[in-house]
């Protein structure tokens, strides 16, 4: 959407969909960048772009596939990436009985990712395979929170469609994949793609899937 408006106490809008204003108004730009800007600035003219999404929830990019996606207070848009591929079908998330501390965020899997391989320096762990994963050419990857996973099963449809499109993914199974949450001492949540719930019953040496998640 394009709005623009005068600095005159007068307010006017012109609003035209993305087609038009790439069709119309950027070559324009383009060729009379230098003398439309000297304009603007001597009629005290303002002229906005307001934000466009550029991605969307399902699509191939940013090293997997995109699940989730938002727009900060800039309207500068963020959002959430899936691997292609699972890390590990069996391996445990840690040292049983060793609280680690700063590692109980819900949303937040890069902190808790960081807080794990701070106190285990364990590299062969969930946390571990996740941080050294390079998969798109991105290597800042880590083991998603426990609502970083819940939100891939809220567009499990979409995520699923996309990776049976890409040769060589992994599907998500229905099963349960580790989170970076730790909920006490002696567990972490992990989430059931099968009954579509988090839940934290088993210890942190029992042996499941790993997926990992980036943000950007």
């Amino acid at each position: 959407m394009v709005a623009a408006f005068f600095k005159t106490g007068i307010i006017s809008f012109i609003f035209c969909n993305e087609e038009i204003f790439r069709a119309i108004f950027v070559p324009y730009l383009q060729i009379n960048a230098v003398k439309l800007l000297s304009t603007l600035i001597l009629t005290g003219f303002a002229f906005v772009v307001i934000g466009q999404k550029s991605h969307y929830i399902g699509e191939h990019a940013e090293g997997g596939i995109i699940y989730y996606l938002y727009q900060d207070s800039t309207g500068k848009e963020h959002g959430l990436v899936v691997s292609l591929k699972n890390l590990s079908r069996e391996v445990e998330w840690g040292p049983k009985d060793k609280d680690v501390e700063n590692c109980a965020s819900t949303w937040d899997g890069q902190s808790n990712t960081q807080a794990i391989l701070m106190a285990t320096r364990d590299t062969t762990k969930a946390a571990g395979l996740c941080d050294n994963y390079a998969g798109g050419g991105y290597d800042d990857w880590y083991l998603p929170a426990i609502y970083e996973l819940q939100t891939i099963n809220t567009n499990l449809f979409a995520v699923e469609r996309a990776l049976d499109a890409v040769a060589g993914s992994d599907e998500i199974e229905m099963n349960l994949y580790w989170s970076s949450t730790q909920s006490n001492a002696a567990s972490a949540w992990f989430f059931s793609f099968y009954d579509s719930k988090p839940t934290n019953y088993y210890d942190k040496t029992s042996k499941t899937l790993v997926r990992a998640v980036r943000s950007f």
